[in-house]
Order: C-alpha cells, then sequence, then structure tokens
C-alpha cells in the first residue's frame, strides 16, 4: 500500500500555495477562519487481493483523483506514515464541514475498493498559518513525528481542575511551538466521538518526541495520552523537520 502514496505528496502539495493563498483574510470583506479536517488513511484488514495488473491500475486511478483533489483545492496537507501498522497516511482538508470531506474522501478508487479505509476527525483546530506554500520546485521531504493524543484514564473534561491542566498543556504547546520543536497542534471537538482528541506534529525525532510528550501536563495528569508515529510530508510545507536518512 505504500506504493499508494509514493506520488501523493509532490503531486498534491504543489498546489498548497494556491490554496493557503485562499486562506488568508481579505481586508474588504472580511472572510471566516478556514476550518480544517483531519483523515486517518488506515488498512483494512480485509483488504481484497489484487493481481499485479490490478493493483497498478487502482493506483493510476487513485493519483488521478488525488490530483484532481489538489487541483480543486481541497487537499491541502498529506504524507504517509513509515511504520508498519495500520496506518497508512493522512488527509488534510480545508472544507466547510465534515460531511463534505467524507464525500471528497469516499472519492478516492482504493477507498471505493477496500484497499483504504478513511476515519474523518475535525474540525481540527490548528493555526492556519502553521501551513506553509510549497517551494516551486518542491525541495525534497522531511520527516516528523506524528502523535495522535487519545483519551486517558482521567479524561473527564467536567471534572474539576480538567480546564486548568489543559490551559497547562496549551501554555506548553506554545512554548515548544516558539522553540521550534512541534510543526503544528491542535484539539478536535470536546464532543468528538471515539478517542482520538488531538494531533500534534513534532519536527523532532521520535525519542526526543516522546521525551517531550511525557513531560506534557495534560499527559502527566492522566487525561491524554500520546500514539507515536513517524511520518513523512514536503519540505517546507510545515516548520522545518528532520532530514530525510
Amino acid at each position: 500500500m505504500k506504493r499508494l502514496f509514493s506520488g501523493l505528496i509532490l503531486l498534491l502539495l504543489a498546489s498548497a500555495g494556491s490554496v493557503w493563498a485562499q486562506a488568508q483574510p481579505q481586508a474588504q470583506p472580511p472572510t471566516a477562519v478556514p476550518q480544517f479536517f483531519l483523515v486517518l488513511l488506515t488498512r483494512p484488514a480485509n483488504a481484497p487481493q489484487l493481481s499485479k495488473e490490478a493493483g497498478d491500475k487502482l493506483q493510476e486511478e487513485h493519483m488521478a483523483n488525488i490530483r484532481r483533489l489538489a487541483a480543486e483545492h481541497k487537499l491541502v496537507v498529506a504524507g504517509p506514515f513509515t511504520d508498519d501498522t495500520v496506518l497508512r497516511g493522512i488527509f488534510v482538508f480545508q472544507a466547510d464541514s465534515e460531511a463534505q470531506v467524507q464525500e471528497w474522501t469516499n472519492s478516492d478508487p482504493a477507498i471505493k475498493a477496500g484497499h483504504l479505509a478513511a476515519e474523518v476527525h475535525g474540525p481540527w483546530r490548528i493555526d492556519p498559518k502553521a501551513i506553509h506554500p510549497a517551494p516551486e520546485p518542491l525541495q525534497g521531504m522531511e520527516q516528523y513525528t506524528l502523535v495522535l493524543m487519545k483519551a486517558g484514564e482521567k479524561w473527564d473534561p467536567s471534572a474539576p481542575g480538567f480546564m486548568d491542566v489543559a490551559k497547562e498543556h496549551g501554555a506548553y504547546l506554545k512554548q515548544l511551538i516558539q522553540a521550534g520543536s512541534i510543526a503544528i497542534a491542535g484539539p478536535f471537538p470536546i464532543n468528538q466521538k471515539g478517542e482520538l482528541r488531538g494531533v500534534i506534529v513534532y519536527c523532532v525525532g521520535p525519542e526526543q518526541t516522546a521525551k517531550l510528550a511525557e513531560d506534557d501536563p495534560i499527559v502527566k495528569a492522566g487525561l491524554l495520552k500520546p500514539e507515536m508515529h513517524p511520518w513523512i510530508t514536503a519540505k517546507g510545507v510545515l516548520a522545518p523537520g528532520q532530514p530525510m536518512q
């Protein structure tokens, strides 16, 4: 399945600059803050087996659909995970609603064929300025550590002191962003179903990320638990990550 992502980033992020330009607030009239949705692409346990010919054809259709979504200024960030788990990669869409993102995601031939499955999360409350125009020509790829922040044993937004810890967490993330250790971070709506509460993309390697995550006040308090995965995307789209090895 990694081949389905091999050409994704170069094809997709070349158009990120135009999407980013559209996201900027205009003087007259003022525009609303853009909404972003994160899609986790996974490998289903029952994915059908295909011949090489059928697999190549599906890949061509998959890539054609990605080019369409990029050309239509819908898909703004993407990249594969590099560890061998059921998680294959992410899409980040700029959209008006979750239903709209679900419709765009379901148009992927690889999803229609059952070779990929999609989980839509959002809106993802991120700073739009954290996403930058991709340089032209593209300058290669960079490595990051993407952390899924999932509900911990003590996750309870109604509990006394919850908001105090959440504020400490926000201040801690702001400090790491200013230090260049985090590229982008944000929560999902507190009433979103499921255990995924937010996503943080660290600019540093897994070992340093693990230490920084452990020192996060919200992790120390048991409200959230981090799940780390190595991830790559095009150089220049986010704050600098680690060079490819």
